[in-house]
C-alpha cells in the first residue's frame, strides 16, 4: 500500500528576557502548507509592523486569487522531478513574488513615515505540499531540518560575520565571538529591491522542520536545538521548550519558533 505525508504543526513567540516589546511575527496556515517567521528590525514598534506587514502581505498574496498571475499555479514549464513536485515547483515562484511584495510596501512605509525610517524585517517561508517544501529567506531567520537525529540548516544567514566566513576573514569557530555577529546584509524594507534566497528538498516521514529567529539560533547551540526536537513528541510543548530554553541563556532578544512535523500516513492523496 503507498504510504503518503501528512503533516501537524505548532508555533510560539516570546519577547524574551531583555526586550519590552515582541518584534518577531509568525504564520502558521495549514491549508496552503505554508509556515512563515519574520524578525523586525527598527525601533519604536516600526520593526513589529515591518515583521507584521511582511507575514500578512505574503499570506494574504497566497490568498488573493488574482495573486497567480502571472505565475498561476498549474500552468507553467513542467516539473524536473515529476508530477509529485509540480505544486511547490509552480508554487515558489509566486511565494519569492510575495516576499519581493512585501518588501516593496515596508520600503515605501518607510519612506512614507519618518518615525518609521530604517525598519525592516527578516522573512523564512516554507511551502509544503506533496512531499516536498520550497524555502525562501531574507536574512538570518532559519530553517532548519531534523532528520534521523542530524540537525540540519537549510537556509544561508544573509549577515556579516557569515560572510566574512565565506570570504575566509573569519572562521567558524570565531563567530561566536565577532564584535558585529547580529548585523544582516540583506533584509526585507532596507531597499527598494531584494534578492530572495530559494531552494526545493524532499520531505520524508519523521522529518521535524523548525522555522525560528535569531533569538533562539544565536542563543541556543544547535546540538541543545536537536535533542528537544528529537526527544519529545508534542509540538506545542516543542516549541515552547525551545523559547524556554533560549530564555534560560538569557533571551537577550525576541524568540520565535514554527515546528512542523512530518508522518506517513497509509491511505489516498492528502492536501498536505
Amino acid at each position: 500500500m503507498q504510504r503518503h505525508l501528512v503533516f501537524e504543526a505548532a508555533g510560539i513567540s516570546h519577547p524574551g528576557m531583555v526586550r519590552d516589546t515582541n518584534e518577531d511575527s509568525f504564520a502558521i496556515l495549514e491549508p496552503r502548507g505554508l509556515f512563515l517567521l519574520a524578525d523586525g528590525m527598527g525601533g519604536r514598534a516600526a520593526g513589529e509592523v515591518a515583521s507584521r506587514m511582511a507575514i500578512d502581505t505574503v499570506r494574504d498574496f497566497f490568498d488573493d486569487p488574482d495573486s497567480t498571475w502571472p505565475v498561476a499555479v498549474g500552468v507553467g514549464p513542467p516539473t524536473t522531478r515529476g508530477s509529485e513536485a509540480r505544486y511547490v515547483d509552480q508554487g515558489l515562484p509566486l511565494l519569492v513574488a510575495g516576499i519581493q511584495l512585501a518588501n516593496g510596501r515596508i520600503f515605501s512605509a518607510a519612506r512614507r513615515d519618518r518615525e518609521k525610517r530604517g525598519m525592516g524585517t527578516t522573512i523564512a517561508a516554507v511551502l509544503a505540499r506533496d512531499g516536498f517544501i520550497a524555502v525562501a529567506h531574507v536574512g538570518d531567520s532559519r530553517v532548519y531540518r531534523l532528520r534521523d537525529h542530524r540537525l540540519e540548516q537549510l537556509t544561508r544567514d544573509h549577515s556579516l560575520v557569515n560572510e566574512c566566513i565565506r570570504l575566509g576573514h573569519l572562521l567558524p569557530e570565531q563567530a561566536s565571538s565577532f564584535p558585529l555577529q547580529h548585523v544582516i546584509t540583506r533584509a526585507l524594507g532596507t531597499d527598494e529591491t531584494v534578492d530572495v534566497e530559494t531552494r526545493i528538498d524532499a520531505i520524508e516521514g519523521g522529518d521535524v522542520l523548525l522555522l525560528c529567529s535569531d533569538g533562539l539560533s544565536g542563543v541556543v547551540p544547535a546540538q541543545d536545538i536537536a535533542s528537544i526536537l528529537a526527544t519529545h513528541t508534542d509540538l506545542a510543548g516543542i516549541a515552547s521548550r525551545l523559547v524556554k530554553r533560549a530564555n534560560e541563556n538569557g533571551g537577550p532578544d525576541n524568540v520565535t519558533c514554527v515546528v512542523v512535523r512530518w508522518r506517513a500516513s497509509p491511505g489516498g492523496p492528502t492536501r498536505r
